[in-house]
C-alpha cells in the first residue's frame, strides 16, 4: 500500500512538472515610468545609491559586456533581457520590498525624446555636462561605478545638446501586429527601438556595460513589455524559434548567465510566460498571465508552437498579409482590445485569443483608440492588410494627404525612424542587409502613413 501510494505521489509529480511552472500567488505590476511621482522616483534612487555602494551596479555592466555576443543578435535576446532586469528587480527588492522597475515607452516622445519628462532631474537625468559628460542630475546623478574602469556615470546626447528623432509608435506596432515569429519580431525591435533609444542617449548606453545606467533597466522593461503584449496578441507564449545564443532555439536551453549576475541555471522556458514559475510581474497598461500555462513547452522547441507561425526570420512586412494576424477583425476598432491597465495582475487572464489583442504598442490607451481608428480610416486595403493586418482584413483605396490644401486638418508628418550606426552594428555583430532591410521596411511603413490623411496622437 505504502509503494502503490508513494508511485501515486510520484506520478502526480510528474504530471504536475510537465504541466509547466505553477501560476504565482502574488503579482507586482510594472508601471509607466512617465506616471511616477518624484517621490517615488527617489525611492529608486535611494535603492540605486545603496546597490551602488555594495558594487552590484558595476557587477550588472560587467556581467552584461561579458556576455553581449551571446544575448544580442540571436532569438535569446528577449529571454535573456526578461531574466536580466529581473534578476536586477529580486536584488533591489532586498533593499526596498516595494521596488519596481518601471518600463519608459520611449516611443511616446519620439519627435523630440530629449524633451521627454522621463530624462528630467526627477527621473533618469538629462545629458551629461562637460567634455566627460559625467551625468549631473537625475536619480543617478554623480554616480561613480567601477567597471571596466573607475568612471563617472556618462550621458552624452547623439545629437550633442537633443537626441535626433527615433521609431515612431505605429511602426512598432505594425511590428506586433505583423511579426508571425518571434525571430523577426526580435530582429525588427533590435534593429529599431532598442538601438535608438542606446545611441540616442549614448555614454554608458552605447557601451557593452550599458547596464550601469538605469536607463537600461527602464529601457529594457519596456521592450519585454512589447515582447508580452506580442506574445499574448499571437497567442505565442511558448514560441521560440530561430537561432538561439548556441545553436537552433530551443526552450530547454539555458540562459546565457555569468557568475556575477547568476542565474541559477533558468532555461528560457522558465521565463517565458508572466505570471508563472519566478517571473511574477505583469505590465499595466498589458493584459496579466493565462489563467493556465499555455501547452506546448516541457523541452519542445518552441518553434511551432502556438500558433505554427513562420520562422523563417525573413521581413515579415513584405509578405504580412498572409495569415498573419489572431483577430476576426470585429473587436479592435476600440483600440484597447481589453488591455485596460487594471493593475490587479489578474486583469484579462481568461486565454481567450481575440480578448487578448493587442494592435498597438503603446502604452497610452486613449492614444491606441486614435491611433487604430485613424489607421483604418486613412490607409487603403493594400496598406492595412501588409503592415496592420491585426486591424482586421479591409477594402477601399487610400486617402492621399493633400499638403498644399489642408495642412491643419493631416497633422505633421510622422519623421523618418534613424539608422543604426556601422559602429553599433559591428559592435552587435549584425548583419548589415538584414539591419538595411530592417530600416526599409520601416521608411515604408511611415512613407505610407505620411501619403494618407492618417494624423499621428503622438
Amino acid at each position: 500500500m505504502k509503494l502503490s501510494l508513494s508511485l501515486a505521489l510520484v506520478a502526480l509529480a510528474a504530471v504536475g512538472s510537465a504541466q509547466g511552472p505553477q501560476r504565482c500567488s502574488g503579482m507586482r505590476v510594472r508601471r509607466n515610468a512617465a506616471s511616477l511621482s518624484p517621490q517615488e522616483w527617489q525611492s529608486i534612487a535611494n535603492v540605486l545609491r545603496q546597490m551602488n555602494d555594495d558594487g552590484a551596479i558595476s557587477r550588472f555592466g560587467a556581467s552584461h559586456d561579458r556576455l553581449f555576443s551571446r544575448v544580442h543578435g540571436n532569438t535569446c535576446f528577449f529571454p535573456f533581457h526578461r531574466r536580466y532586469v529581473l534578476e536586477f528587480e529580486n536584488i533591489a527588492r532586498t533593499y526596498d520590498p516595494n521596488f519596481t522597475v518601471p518600463y519608459w515607452d520611449a516611443t511616446e516622445s519620439f519627435r523630440n525624446p530629449a524633451a521627454d519628462p522621463v530624462l528630467s532631474n526627477n527621473g533618469l537625468g538629462a545629458n551629461g555636462g562637460n567634455n566627460d559628460h559625467c551625468l549631473g542630475s537625475g536619480i543617478q546623478s554623480n554616480m561613480q561605478v567601477t567597471y571596466p574602469n573607475n568612471h563617472c556615470l556618462r550621458r552624452s546626447f547623439n545629437q550633442g545638446d537633443s537626441i535626433g528623432a527615433w521609431y515612431a509608435p505605429e511602426i512598432i506596432s505594425s511590428y506586433i501586429q505583423s511579426d508571425t515569429s518571434l525571430s523577426t519580431f526580435r530582429e525588427n525591435i533590435e534593429y529599431s527601438i532598442h538601438g535608438a533609444v542606446h545611441l540616442g542617449l549614448g555614454g554608458e548606453m552605447d557601451t557593452g556595460y550599458a547596464a550601469q545606467d538605469f536607463s537600461f533597466m527602464v529601457h529594457h522593461a519596456n521592450l519585454d513589455r512589447l515582447w508580452w503584449d506580442w506574445q499574448n496578441s499571437h497567442n505565442s507564449f511558448l514560441m521560440y524559434d530561430g537561432t538561439g545564443s548556441n545553436g537552433p532555439a530551443s526552450l530547454s536551453d539555458l540562459i546565457p548567465e555569468d557568475s556575477s549576475v547568476p542565474f541559477n541555471g533558468a532555461t528560457v522556458e522558465s521565463v517565458m510566460v508572466l505570471g508563472y514559475g519566478n517571473v511574477c510581474y505583469t505590465y499595466d497598461s498589458s493584459s496579466g498571465p493565462p489563467q493556465s500555462y499555455p501547452s506546448g513547452g516541457s523541452n519542445n522547441s518552441g518553434a511551432n508552437n502556438n500558433n505554427g507561425g513562420n520562422n523563417n526570420g525573413a521581413n515579415n512586412a513584405n509578405n504580412a498579409n498572409s495569415n498573419t494576424g489572431n483577430d476576426n477583425g470585429n473587436n479592435n476598432s476600440n483600440g484597447n482590445n481589453n488591455s485596460n491597465g487594471n493593475n490587479n495582475g489578474n486583469n484579462n487572464g481568461n486565454g481567450n485569443n481575440n480578448s487578448r489583442s493587442v494592435t498597438s504598442s503603446s502604452s497610452n490607451l486613449a492614444n491606441r483608440v486614435l491611433e487604430n481608428q485613424g489607421i483604418q480610416n486613412s490607409l487603403g486595403s493594400d496598406i492595412i492588410n501588409r503592415f496592420f493586418p491585426g486591424l482586421g482584413r479591409r477594402s477601399g483605396a487610400l486617402k492621399r494627404r493633400e499638403y498644399q490644401t489642408q495642412p491643419a486638418n493631416c497633422g505633421d508628418p510622422i519623421p523618418f525612424p534613424p539608422r543604426l550606426t556601422p559602429e553599433w552594428i559591428h559592435m552587435h555583430g549584425y548583419d548589415p542587409e538584414r539591419v538595411e532591410c530592417a530600416h526599409k521596411n520601416a521608411c515604408e511603413i511611415v512613407e505610407a502613413l505620411n501619403n494618407s490623411t492618417y494624423t499621428s496622437p503622438y
